[in-house]
């Protein structure tokens, strides 16, 4: 039905970037915050191609896996998606997300295992960037949902509780200060990011603030109001001229060790300020179980393993055991030098580490005819892409375990690694991220013997 250009839509289902799927005269609506059996009256936002976006004007007939949100700043703030969708609703919808993604993109029917959950929907998140914004007053919170506005927030569902207390406290620390907030428009300014990250295992807290000059206004004065009031292991002050990523740059430590400690079943990992470590402490552990009960069912003793987007040395060390060896690879020297730290304070003596991008590696190794047993990657959303697949596979022997956070990417690098001699032996999502769209999937591949 139509009313003064307005649509009432029935939302079929959720689809992966946190939109609601409806139909209505032939043409495809997504649907901003909306789930399963809602039906809403929507206004059109903008089409591209057949697709029109739009948002809801009035809920008409809520669906029945609605549910009372904790959190009031929800749904404008952009941290969270389908925080009033009951969970077992947003585990279903993860599970035919991942499925349909490999129907769609990859052209490809995988049987896909049910999700395995969280424990926790809510204070799972082990890192948080926090922007900072200037107009009438200071500024500290997230994005608003397709916006690059920064929203005020006093309390986040997701963070550990601990993570609110700190946030408001450093906001009215900065706000009584008159601390310079940048401004990305103008290019000037000093302090653009708040980043809380915590150990679960260890239970150390690190504030990293991330400015855009070296220099730190009154910086003396803010690290003794800092110590007064707020509690923290590690306080660490990163300078990054970047506006497109946020934990970059040289860092100096003001408080602590300046790295965080976190441990899985003995293995202890520390992690530097402006290193990438999985975000759910408790997932992790289940994915790293999972992965472990399959190497397991192998004889990998005489085998090697190549670990590419290796970061801090999580999967290369914990799996080492298993192997002969293992070759971590990595951009990031900041996390190849925590990598080889980390195989040393875990007394791992089997491992090699080389800072490098993983597609260069690849490549190389391509070149220079070098094989490797096993393969793990756990690349970032983009994927590692199809004529790197196809590298990779010329390179492993046996088997792929591929990681990835972004189901679109990984279904079209699974079919370029199943064209390249592979099959699928299992596909397993995870719910590493509660109360969002996102999910990451591990699948295994094996070589098919001729």
């Amino acid at each position: 039905m139509e009313n003064n250009g307005l649509v009432d839509v029935v939302i079929e289902k959720l689809i992966y970037g946190g939109y609601g799927l409806a139909r209505y005269n032939n043409e495809i609506y997504m649907v901003e915050n909306v789930y399963p059996q809602d039906i809403v009256r929507v206004k059109e936002k903008f089409k591209k191609k057949n697709t029109i976006f739009a948002s809801v004007e009035q809920i008409i007939k809520p669906s029945p896996y609605r549910t009372a949100s904790p959190c009031k700043h929800f749904p404008k703030c952009g941290g969270c998606q389908w925080l009033g969708l009951k969970y077992e609703q947003q585990l279903q919808a993860k599970h035919s997300i991942v499925e349909e993604q490999f129907r769609r993109i990859g052209s490809m029917e995988v049987n896909v295992s049910d999700i395995i959950e969280s424990d926790d929907s809510t204070q799972y998140r082990s890192k948080m960037e926090f922007g900072f914004s200037y107009g009438r007053k200071t500024v500290l919170g997230l994005k608003e949902a397709n916006t690059h506005n920064i929203i005020d927030i006093n309390s986040c569902i997701i963070s550990p509780a601990p993570f609110d207390k700190i946030r408001n406290t450093v906001k009215s620390i900065i706000s009584d200060m008159n601390l310079s907030i940048y401004d990305p428009e103008k290019k000037s300014g000093v302090l653009k990011h708040l980043v809380l990250r915590k150990s679960f295992s260890k239970n150390e807290t690190m504030l990293i603030f991330v400015t855009h000059t070296e220099y730190f206004p009154k910086e003396n004065e803010f690290k003794e109001e800092l110590s007064k009031k707020v509690h923290a292991d590690s306080i660490v002050h990163v300078m990054n001229t970047s506006d497109t990523v946020t934990l970059r740059g040289p860092y100096k430590t003001w408080k602590g060790e300046g790295v965080l400690r976190e441990e899985f079943d003995g293995f202890l990992f520390q992690i530097p300020p402006t290193s990438f470590f999985q975000n759910n402490y408790n997932v992790t552990h289940k994915m790293l179980n999972y992965i472990l009960k399959y190497f397991k069912t192998l004889n990998t003793g005489s085998d090697s393993l190549l670990d590419l987007y290796c970061g801090v040395g999580l999967f290369s060390i914990y799996f080492a055991p298993l192997f002969k060896t293992v070759y971590g690879v990595e951009t990031s020297k900041v996390s190849i030098k925590a990598a080889c730290s980390n195989s040393n304070i875990n007394s791992v003596r089997n491992t090699r580490f080389s800072s490098s991008k993983s597609e260069d590696f690849i490549l190389q190794s391509c070149i220079e005819t070098k094989k490797f047993s096993y393969a793990i990657i756990d690349p970032p959303r983009e994927g590692i892409g199809v004529l790197s697949a196809k590298n990779l596979a010329k390179i492993t022997e046996k088997g792929i375990i591929y990681i990835s956070c972004d189901p679109t990417t990984l279904a079209r690098d699974i079919r370029a690694f199943m064209e390249s001699g592979f099959e699928v032996i299992s596909v397993q999502p995870f719910d590493m991220f509660p109360n969002t769209y996102h999910v990451e999937t591990v699948v295994i591949l094996e070589k098919k013997t001729t």
